[in-house]
């Protein structure tokens, strides 16, 4: 063969070896974008689930809160029946008594 077509061939063969070298190198890019994206969706369900527990967390956090609220409110209100209740009765007692103690002063004065 003459020297020409030598180079010629070799520059075949490096054209050759050059594209293989590329299809395997696309093989391995491939193959790591596909790990990158099992990875990805791992993350983002990992981030879901927390994020669900979270809500679930911060749901019970206001349900107790607001369930104290309330019993919070209705201790409140039935301690201010019962005081109001007790003021009535020393009242009554008053009023009740003031008028026994006036028979008793008139009885004793006639």
């Amino acid at each position: 063969m003459p020297e020409e077509a030598m180079g010629v061939q070799e520059t075949l063969d490096n054209h050759e070896l050059r594209l293989q070298s590329l299809e395997d190198y696309r093989i391995q890019q491939e193959r790591l974008n596909g790990e990158i994206r099992n990875k990805l969706t791992d993350t983002e369900n990992t981030v879901l689930k927390e994020s669900g527990k979270q809500q679930d967390l911060s749901q019970k956090l206001i349900d107790h809160v607001l369930q104290n609220d309330v019993v919070s409110r209705k201790a409140q209100r039935e301690r201010n029946a019962f005081t109001q209740q007790q003021v009535w009765k020393i009242v009554g007692i008053a009023v009740g008594s003031g008028g026994a103690v006036a028979a008793l002063i008139e009885l004793l004065s006639s």
